[in-house]
Parts: C-alpha cells; structure tokens; sequence
C-alpha cells in the first residue's frame, strides 16, 4: 500500500496481527481479542508498505479530521481470482444443471475459503445446493 497522507493512530491507520498468515484458522470475529498482539502501519505520506495478504489486516475508524488515502495494489498469481466474485452472470437454473466441475470452473466456489466470495459466503450458496450437481 502506497500512502498517498500520512497513516496515523488517530486516523486509524492499517492493523496487522502479527504472525496471523501463519495460523491454520481466522480468530472468531465476534470474541474479544485484546490478548491478541496487534501492530499499526502509522507511516509519512509516500511510504510504501507490503505485506503478505494472508495476514489479518484491517483499518478502524477515523477519528481524526483528515482523510486516510492509499493506493493498494495487489499481486495475485493467475490462477487465484479477485476477492471479492461479481462476475457471476450465469442464471442460477441454468447453473443448477451443470457438473460439479463445471460450476466451480464459472465461478461457484472459493479459493482456500477466502478468494471469490460473495458477502463472505461460498457462491455455491446461491444455487441452493452443495455442489454436488444432478
């Protein structure tokens, strides 16, 4: 992430828990987690910070007047979709009847529960099924 102002603690710069990329699960969102070590990427507008996407990042609140901008870029490799899956165009009867394969191959179904989710939910959901096809 290229800062394009500064990134302080009271506009809630970025938060990384340190070591998150390596655990073999996500901490429950809902539970309470100031036992868990955390760090802030507070940096002077034109720094640049890069870190391992797997590691669990994210910004708070602004409590400050000013504004929090960045650039981020981000390298994925070319098998591994956007984040974030919009591109499903594909009326769901008509997916419905599709393999097991082919369905993922369109777009139903995330990359280590994370890459082309939709709202944080298996796009298979929408189908109203397990994938498993007719």
């Amino acid at each position: 992430m290229w800062a394009l102002t500064d990134f302080t603690e009271e506009d809630e710069a970025p938060h990384f828990v340190k070591g998150s990329h390596t655990w073999g699960s996500c901490p429950d969102p809902t539970a309470s987690h100031n036992d868990i070590e955390q760090t802030q990427a507070v940096m002077s507008r034109g720094s640049v910070m890069i870190w391992n996407g797997s590691r669990w990042h994210g910004g708070g609140a602004n409590r400050s007047d000013a504004r929090r901008t960045g650039i981020a870029m981000n390298y994925c490799a070319g098998f591994i979709r956007q984040q974030e899956n919009q591109q499903l165009g594909i009326p769901h009867e008509v997916a419905r009847s599709f393999s097991p394969r082919l369905k993922r191959l369109v777009g139903y179904g995330v990359y280590r529960s994370l890459i082309g989710h939709i709202d944080k939910h298996d796009p298979i959901e929408l189908l109203g099924d397990d994938g498993a096809g007719p």
